[in-house]
C-alpha cells in the first residue's frame, strides 16, 4: 500500500494532500494543469522533498529515501530513455544495475509482450511517440518497482495513438500498483480503479469514477455535460 500526506508550500498555493492507494490498484490523479498533479508525483517519487508529512510504501516511511531506494519507478512527461543507447541496451540497464543473471530472457520476454521487438536495435530519436511511450514503460517495469508513476503518459500523443496505448495500459491493471497523472478525463474515465480529483492543491474527491459524475465539483458537471447525449 502506499500511503502519502504530505504538504508544500507553492507560488500560487500551499499543496496539501492525503491519500491511500491499494496494493495493485490503478489510480488516477485528476485536475488542470497547475493543480498541483505533476508537484505530488515528484514528492511520491522522490525527487522533490515535502515541507512537511510523510510519504509510506508498505507501512515503512520511505520520505527521506533518495529515488533509487524507493521502489517506485518514476516516468515524467517528457523523453524518459538514455539517447545514446539502443532500445535493447535501455531495457537491459536497470537488469545490469541489479546484476541480474536472466536479463536476456526477461527483456525478451518484455519485448514480445509490449510489441517491441522489431525496434531493439533502434535509437530513441528512430523511435515514434508511441514507441518511446512502450519503450520507457517497459524499462520500467523491468527494474521490478512495487509503485509505478506515470506523469501525463499520453501526452503530446495523436488521439489513435493514446487509445491504442490506453487499451495497452489496461492490461496491467492488477500487475502493479500504478498512480497515472492526467488532465484527460478519458484516461480516468477508462483506466482508474480510483479518481483523486486535486484542485489548488487539495484533493476535492476520493472514489470511483461514476461516484466523481456525480459530485458537486465544476470539472466533473462539466464532464458529464459533455458525455450527455
Amino acid at each position: 500500500m502506499l500511503e502519502a500526506q504530505i504538504e508544500k508550500e507553492l507560488k500560487e498555493f500551499r499543496l496539501r494532500v492525503s491519500f491511500k492507494i491499494k496494493k495493485g490498484e490503478y489510480a488516477v490523479i485528476l485536475g488542470r494543469s497547475g493543480a498541483g498533479k505533476s508537484t505530488t508525483a515528484k514528492i511520491i517519487a522522490g525527487i522533490l522533498k515535502p515541507d512537511r508529512g510523510k510519504v509510506l510504501l508498505n507501512k515503512r516511511d520511505i520520505t527521506s529515501f533518495p529515488p533509487e531506494r524507493r521502489g517506485i519507478s518514476y516516468l515524467p512527461q517528457g523523453p524518459a530513455l538514455f539517447p545514446h543507447m539502443s532500445v535493447k541496451e535501455n531495457l537491459e540497464f536497470p537488469l545490469k544495475i541489479k546484476k541480474n543473471r536472466t536479463g536476456k530472457e526477461k527483456v525478451k520476454e518484455i519485448a514480445s509482450r509490449f510489441g517491441i521487438e522489431r525496434i531493439l536495435e533502434r535509437k530513441p530519436h528512430e523511435l515514434s511517440g508511441g514507441e518511446a511511450k512502450r519503450v520507457a514503460l517497459a524499462r520500467a517495469i523491468l527494474s521490478g518497482p512495487q509503485v509505478i508513476i506515470l506523469d501525463e503518459p499520453l501526452s503530446s500523443l495523436d488521439f489513435a495513438t493514446r487509445l491504442e496505448l490506453i487499451e495497452f495500459l489496461k492490461e496491467l491493471k492488477g500487475e502493479t500498483t500504478v498512480l497515472h497523472i492526467t488532465h484527460e478525463p478519458l484516461e480516468a474515465r477508462e483506466l482508474a480503479d480510483k479518481i483523486l480529483y486535486l484542485e489548488k492543491g487539495e484533493i476535492l474527491f476520493n472514489g470511483r469514477w461514476d461516484e466523481f459524475l456525480e459530485s458537486r465539483w465544476e470539472l466533473p458537471r462539466k464532464i458529464k455535460e459533455y458525455l450527455s447525449p
